[in-house]
């Protein structure tokens, strides 16, 4: 790709600014939980202070890993950590959660729920998605304090005709993990790098999707986090291929991106199939600077600020 293509100049990681996805993994301390769907290496708070200090990151939201399952007795410990200044993203069993109990999750810092779409089998189901996420919504806007969210994962781009209504509906904003798992050309069209006009190797059904998806993005109520590059791409350490992803995200609504690290880069779902869910999985290396370098010349000053501080700040109630 030609240095015109990248329009702005590099930046630096503004002050103030926020990982939005990360997880901490000691095992040592916080045994995993049965059933879980892979078993990470360890990761500590330790490595992760290290992490987010040589990249220029002040305030963590920490996501809680699917591998404890519901248990957030580590996120409260993270939380903990950090005097107030981080925000985390908790997993709860709507069957037994209490109001008792998301008021010290709030008290804590946590802001949102992340959605177990594997232990619910729902990936590759929208009518569980939508279900769930109507659920929470419900089960959190009966609670009634402010400043919540319900994170998704899911990876179908025709998904979003049926989404975006009831992402609208909610009375709880919604936030997609990882460009909502839109993969780049070097995925599929052997390293061509494509723009935002000819992005010609997604299908019209998944055309039709991405469309609903920045209509979402534009009528406010969701949110995307532009994270784990490298599960979309395979163009590292830039990930070229997800430049005209990003100018139509941000294109859509500046004020609904945010970025995440997905340290310590566990590895891709289709990677796991085949494997045992016991045996302890390595981390992939990732250049996070390569890519946050990258990704800042596809981005203007105003919007950049957005992105690390004033979006994530919005977003989590801090």
């Amino acid at each position: 790709m030609s240095d015109a293509v990248n329009k702005f100049p590099v930046k630096a990681v503004p002050p103030g600014a926020w990982d939005t996805h990360h997880h901490i993994f000691e095992p040592d301390r916080f045994p995993f939980a049965a059933g879980r769907h892979f078993t990470p290496a360890r990761a500590s708070l330790e490595q992760l202070r290290d992490f987010e200090k040589s990249i220029g990151v002040e305030h963590v939201c920490i996501a809680h890993g699917l591998s404890y399952g519901a248990d957030c007795t580590s996120l409260l410990y993270y939380l903990g950590q950090f005097g107030g200044t981080a925000r985390g993203i908790c997993v709860l069993d709507l069957d037994t959660v209490t109001d008792e109990l998301l008021n010290t999750y709030h008290e804590a810092g946590v802001r949102s729920v992340r959605l177990d779409f594997f232990r619910h089998q729902a990936m590759n189901d929208v009518r569980i998605q939508t279900r769930l996420i109507e659920a929470t919504a419900r089960r959190l806007a009966q609670w009634g304090r402010p400043g919540w969210s319900i994170q998704i994962q899911q990876p179908h781009l025709h998904f979003w005709h049926e989404l975006r209504k009831i992402i609208n509906d909610s009375p709880i904003p919604v936030v997609v993990d990882h460009f909502a798992l839109i993969e780049g050309s070097s995925y599929r069209a052997d390293d061509e790098i494509t723009d935002i006009q000819n992005c010609s190797y997604l299908t019209e059904k998944e055309h039709l999707g991405l469309q609903e998806l920045c209509q979402t993005l534009r009528e406010g109520n969701l949110w995307i986090k532009l994270s784990a590059p490298n599960r979309c791409s395979n163009m590292a350490p830039g990930f070229q291929d997800l430049r005209w992803l990003v100018r139509l995200f941000v294109d859509a609504n500046s004020k609904r991106v945010v970025w995440g690290s997905d340290w310590p880069h566990t590895q891709r779902h289709k990677d796991r199939i085949g494997k045992e869910a016991s045996s302890e999985e390595a981390f992939l290396k990732v250049d996070d600077k390569g890519w946050i370098e990258s990704l800042s010349q596809w981005m203007s000053e105003e919007e950049w600020q957005a992105l690390w501080v004033g979006n994530p700040a919005t977003l989590y109630d801090y």
